[in-house]
């Protein structure tokens, strides 16, 4: 039996699988649930495990000390996104795991990111990966963003993404560091990042 769209669950969180516009989403305020806004209904993931938030971490960690000594724009952890409407017209609220806008589009920023970022991040978790590698990375590209980096601690794998002519190709880092458009002058460090991904089958 399919549950409809606007029918709540509270085993599966309060709000998961209702419909509303992006004004009443972002009028939920914080809850203890991770929720995101696709193509106007209500979707909860489940929390993110250790290994997830140290490689957000790591990942923000890096820019954030980069951003510190070149203050080239704004990096966010787990922020809301308001993209616009999905493929079926309902709003798109995503929450990457790591957002990063350039200068410009930063400072128009007040409440909430209404703008396309240049970059985002996703962490591959075993409920998320359809979500990461097509819906989103369709998303992503359709909305501009103009880098998407996917992590798949699972697979142990780092793919980077960046739009070329409206389109997603994949770029292979050089030696080890990916060298990213997006944040000018900014090399994550990969050996650090495989290391990090390693450690849960240690």
């Amino acid at each position: 039996m399919h549950r409809k769209a606007d029918q709540v669950d509270p085993d599966q969180g309060f709000y998961h699988g209702v419909r509303m516009t992006a004004d009443a989403y972002f009028k939920l305020g914080e809850t203890d649930q991770r929720y995101e806004l696709i193509d106007g209904v209500v979707c909860m993931s489940p929390s993110a495990s250790a290994l997830h938030q140290r490689i957000i971490a790591r990942i923000a960690a890096e820019i954030i000390a980069y951003l510190n000594e070149n203050p080239v724009g704004e990096v966010y952890v787990e922020a809301d996104v308001l993209f616009g409407p999905g493929p079926s017209g309902g709003d798109l609220v995503y929450r990457p795991d790591v957002t990063f806008l350039g200068s410009d589009k930063a400072a128009g920023v007040d409440d909430r990111i209404d703008v396309v970022p240049d970059v985002v991040v996703e962490i591959i978790s075993p409920s998320s990966r359809r979500c990461d590698t097509e819906t989103k990375r369709s998303d992503y590209q359709r909305f501009g963003v103009a880098e998407y980096w996917i992590i798949d601690p699972i697979e142990t794998s780092m793919t980077f993404l960046r739009l070329q002519q409206a389109r997603y190709a994949e770029v292979a880092p050089q030696d080890d560091s990916f060298s990213s458009e997006a944040i000018p002058g900014f090399d994550l460090d990969l050996p650090n990042m495989r290391r990090r991904l390693t450690q849960h089958r240690r």
